[in-house]
């Protein structure tokens, strides 16, 4: 006789976790890509954006964690991995868009 042990998994902040990563990933486009003089974005709304996505992103896994402790669930190996990236791309987009986008070209004279 076969015992089938189902355990249920919370998923209920994957979607989250994935909006997070997708803006990340955006403004990780948005720091290799060479801005223009008419550019909104600069290093202080990266740097923002950044610590912001990943302040929420550590509050919303602690949540997870707690959540799935006092419902007796099994924790998300995909939530985990996505908050990994959120981490990661928060912490590499300042550091890209500041050597991308700085160098000489503030001592340069614009025409």
């Amino acid at each position: 006789m076969q015992l089938l042990i189902q355990q249920a998994v919370l998923t209920n902040f994957r979607p989250i976790f994935i909006v997070m990563l997708a803006i990340l990933a955006i403004f990780l486009i948005l720091s290799i890509i060479p801005r223009g003089r008419n550019s909104n974005i600069n290093f202080v709304t990266v740097l923002t954006v950044s610590i912001i996505e990943v302040v929420i992103a550590a509050v919303l896994f602690y949540t997870e964690s707690n959540l799935v402790e006092l419902f007796e669930q099994t924790p998300d190996n995909l939530t985990l991995y996505l908050f990994i990236g959120i981490i990661g791309l928060g912490i590499a987009n300042p550091i890209i868009f500041r050597l991308r986008n700085s160098g000489g070209q503030r001592y340069r004279y614009h025409y």
